[in-house]
């Protein structure tokens, strides 16, 4: 085989790049809102300012000027299409052509309209039809001038808005879930997307080949560089897994904690959700609410804060007093107690001057006669119920009791999680605060006295069967962390590896090597070239750092493993699976500085390593640099962390949005030209 021309790219994304509009608003702003990430607000403007990015491509000499479409703009209602985003991408592939470069188009690029997920999202059974109606229409406004698309942005990675890793806060990408879902309905869905997604991409690819019989469609999942035996070990678990129980299993290890053994089942007094706690144990729906303030003597005359400078304030350790004494009184000596009873004997004996903290917690105690609120309120703080990561099962029955919801399906006959050993056990373990065991009558005690019962009744049919644990407020993160939690990057490595998720999937069922029930056999071999994103790897020698190759699949960049030669082990198996088909490099890039690397160097090493392919006569015919300018990277605060950009843009500190060239753009155009010019001669 003739190995063809290499074509040189770079590429952008609708949402990261085009302004807000509040008139199309897509899924993933709402989603980004919801889940408190940074919105896009003007993003890099695009939209306004496309013209000057695709001449930027121009003149750092590429060929290829990859952008998406707004579903959402395209599509602002359920089979309404607005002519005024058509045409507008139809001037973007006319700017692109007449720039002599080659417009790539992405027509999901990980959002969605709203009105998509209203109606189910990309699991619903009629989802497929609705990306082909899109399609459709798109192809009357671009059909005859696109002759290279993308159907799916990533596919594989649209899996884990479904799934969550349980080392993690919340859904990494959309729809992901408000409230927590039972491992049951996680694993239900994964195989759900997987064959939407394949079967909406053979529908869509069938629409454009009937356009143009010569155009190109494909895909361009996100492919790890991980050593060749771990990769493969993981495409044979995906590929054996034959039927939804074997699926189930090679799923479940990646959203469930193994053995998270812990001193108390659930924690019930008063715990405030915190980013620091969150990081440590997963949180209920709130059950509660306090208010932060101060109690003082009633003999006590305080006419401001002020009078409590240089005063002593006490506050209970493990709680969010400090802060909140820190910040409100920071000329005062702060003073710490076990619990909150020994703070109102401390202010009683006139030890501390004033006690800061929540009335709810307070009034659990018992509030003495001479001791008295002050007229500050600092804050709100919601309560919610902790308990140790990993354990989503119990998660989502917690859940149900406090919004009175039934206990979702799947639940109670589940084997080997949290529920299932509280139901062997026999009796339910709850952590709750020692100075409030005897303070029934406080209405937030009774209420956790009662989400207690009601936990235990769903479990074991009983609401007496619960063991009350005394937990200080320091120990009550302890009491939910698994004595063997030095070994959770070890863990998450185990659920990586262990997991389907991870593999090359959507690779190996366009080479029909997936069971039917997840690639359909007629949408097996649908693309006219072999895609992939790749950025990040770790070599044989480097099995330690699969962690940080863990944390950077779900978006932190700061410590994420470069392995250029990993990129070579990538095309190497892709060109084994599909023999004669040219090798699309879709995204490759880096932030400002990873591993060591700069950008500069960073694309020169990964370059050099499409060089070495291409002389072995691997047909990698295409690669395209991620991204032309600074965007807004999926929700994260912009800084250098999160900048892949070849023309650096202060997203927050210019108004104008100016496009910057940096080194690394210099050095993308001298590799262009200079390898253009050795394949002219």
């Amino acid at each position: 085989m003739k190995i063809p021309k290499l074509l040189f790219g770079v590429a952008t994304s609708d949402h990261q790049a085009e302004a807000y509009d509040p008139a199309h608003p897509d899924f993933r702003d709402e989603w980004e809102r919801r889940s408190g990430q940074t919105l896009r607000g003007k993003a890099t403007d695009f939209w306004n300012r496309y013209s000057e990015d695709i001449d930027n491509a121009r003149h750092l000499g590429c060929k290829i000027f990859r952008f998406s479409l707004s579903w959402a703009r395209i599509e602002p209602q359920p089979q309404i299409f607005d002519p005024f985003a058509l045409k507008h991408y139809q001037d973007i592939v006319i700017k692109v052509i007449a720039s002599d470069m080659i417009p790539l188009v992405t027509l999901h690029h990980f959002t969605w309209p709203i009105h998509i997920q209203s109606r189910g999202g990309t699991i619903a059974e009629e989802f497929p039809e609705w990306f082909s109606g899109y399609v459709s229409r798109t192809l009357d406004s671009l059909g005859d001038r696109v002759t290279h698309w993308i159907t799916f942005n990533e596919p594989n990675l649209l899996v884990y808005g479904y799934i969550k890793p349980w080392w993690q806060n919340a859904f990494i990408v959309p729809p992901g879930y408000t409230e927590e879902t039972s491992l049951a309905t996680q694993i239900e869905n994964v195989p759900k997307i997987m064959r939407n997604l394949f079967v909406a991409h053979r529908l869509a690819r069938t629409l454009i080949k009937a356009k143009n019989p010569d155009a190109h469609v494909g895909s361009n999942p996100f492919v790890l560089g991980l050593p060749s035996g771990l990769q493969s070990l993981l495409d044979w678990l995906v590929a054996t897994a034959s039927d939804h129980p074997r699926l189930a299993r090679r799923t479940r290890a990646i959203a469930q904690r193994p053995v998270a053994r812990t001193a108390v089942d659930v924690v019930l007094s008063q715990l405030t959700p915190t980013s620091s706690r969150s990081g440590k144990i997963s949180f209920s729906k709130p059950y509660g609410r306090g208010l932060r303030r101060l109690l003082i003597r009633r003999d006590h005359v305080l006419s401001s804060l002020r009078d409590l400078e240089g005063k002593r304030v006490g506050f209970v350790r493990g709680s969010t007093a400090l802060s909140t004494l820190t910040r409100a009184i920071p000329a005062a000596i702060p003073c710490s107690f076990e619990t909150h009873t020994e703070a109102l004997a401390s202010l009683q004996r006139g030890v501390v001057d004033a006690v800061v903290g929540d009335d709810a917690a307070y009034a659990a105690v018992g509030i003495p006669a001479n001791v008295d609120y002050g007229p500050e309120v600092f804050g709100e703080d919601v309560y919610a119920t902790g308990m140790a990561r990993g354990k989503p099962d119990l998660l989502a029955l917690v859940n149900a009791v406090i919004e009175g919801k039934s206990t979702p399906p799947g639940i109670q006959t589940a084997r080997g999680g949290a529920v299932s050993r509280i139901r062997k056990r026999g009796v339910l373990k709850v952590g709750i605060l020692p100075d409030q065991r005897s303070a029934a009558g406080a209405s937030l005690l009774t209420a956790e006295r009662r989400i207690a019962g009601e936990i235990a009744h769903r479990i074991l049919g009983d609401s007496k069967k619960v063991k009350f644990i005394e937990v200080t407020l320091p120990n009550r993160i302890k009491a939910l962390v698994p004595w063997y939690d030095f070994l959770g990057p070890l863990l998450k490595a185990i659920g990586l590896v262990t997991t389907i998720l991870n593999s090359n999937w959507w690779h190996l069922g366009m080479c029909g090597r997936l069971p039917e029930f997840l690639c359909p056999r007629d949408c097996v071999g649908q693309q006219d070239y072999v895609g992939l994103d790749y950025y990040w790897g770790i070599n044989v020698f480097e099995l330690h750092r699969i962690y940080q190759l863990l944390e950077a699949t779900m978006s932190n960049f700061t410590d994420a493993p470069v392995d250029p030669p990993g990129l070579l082990r990538a095309v190497r198996r892709l060109n084994g699976w599909f023999r004669n088909c040219p090798i699309w490099i879709i995204e490759n890039g880096c932030v400002e500085t990873a591993d060591g690397f700069n950008r500069a160097r960073y694309l020169t090493e990964h370059i050099q390593q499409v060089e070495l392919a291409r002389s072995k006569d691997i047909p990698v015919s295409a690669y395209i640099c991620w991204s032309i300018t600074s965007n807004r990277e999926w929700g994260l605060p912009f800084s250098s962390a999160s900048d892949f950009g070849l023309y650096k843009i202060e997203l927050d500190k210019d108004p104008e949005l100016q496009r910057h060239p940096t080194k690394s753009s210099t050095v993308y155009k001298n590799i262009i030209q200079r390898l253009t010019s050795k394949e002219r001669a």
